[in-house]
């Protein structure tokens, strides 16, 4: 294998992993779909510029994730209804973003074993197929996802430009949708108890990070306890 034929496919799932970590505030998580439940991610000891640097795992690319901020001052009570109607547009997409992924890793042993030569070609030309199956698909759900014609055309930059980033549209396409509403009131009403019981961990543990550096009055100890109460009692 020669310098460049290595460096091929490392740098392919450099660019891939690279792109899906995501940079989280203080009081910001991941909520992640999995199958038929929900869970959260948001622990990492790698901080960058005041941030937690969160990868989820990146052999699910096909998992749409919502990044919500929380918030003991927030009054909103409403939970998000138009993620139980994205979640099956995103499932097709989800397929085809996994096929890529699974195409990505085997460029590792066809460069090792084989070189750069026409399987490693038609390698890229299945992958960049792939690729614009999903961005028709996506085209052409676009108004139901959400996608205005400008925030569409910048993905299809992004997924033409660099390729190994398309692995990554179901993400990127539920990161931009987000979730409306309360996070809290939308766990209590969506997660089932281990995922409620990891959430409030989370978030506790946070609080004690902050309140390490700036302890808070009486008052504000008494709304956050109410405020975590609520996930408390409806993990029991």
């Amino acid at each position: 294998m020669t310098p460049v034929e290595l460096w091929l496919p490392v740098g392919a799932l450099a660019f891939y992993l690279y792109d899906s970590v995501q940079p989280l505030w203080q009081n910001e998580l991941l909520f992640i779909r999995t199958g038929s439940r929900w869970i959260v991610a948001g622990d990492s000891r790698l901080r960058r510029w005041g941030r937690r640097m969160v990868m989820p795992n990146p052999l699910l690319p096909h998992r749409p994730q919502f990044k919500v901020a929380w918030s003991p001052d927030d009054t909103r009570r409403t939970t998000d209804t138009g993620v139980a109607a994205l979640l099956p547009l995103l499932r097709p997409l989800g397929y085809l973003c996994t096929a890529m992924l699974w195409l990505m890793l085997l460029l590792v042993p066809v460069c090792w074993l084989l070189g750069a030569g026409l399987i490693l070609l038609l390698q890229f030309a299945a992958y960049y197929l792939l690729v614009i199956a999903a961005l028709v698909l996506v085209f052409r759900r676009r108004q139901t996802l959400g996608l205005p014609n400008r925030a569409f055309w910048a993905l299809c930059l992004d997924a033409l430009a660099c390729a190994p980033f398309a692995a990554n549209l179901v993400r990127r396409i539920s990161l931009r949708h987000g979730l409306s509403g309360d996070p809290i009131g939308f766990a209590v009403a969506h997660f089932d108890a281990a995922a409620r019981q990891e959430l409030e961990r989370v978030i506790r543990s946070r609080l004690d990070e902050t309140q390490a550096g700036e302890p808070p009055t009486p008052d504000r100890q008494q709304q956050i306890a109410q405020w975590l109460s609520r996930l408390e009692h409806s993990a029991t």
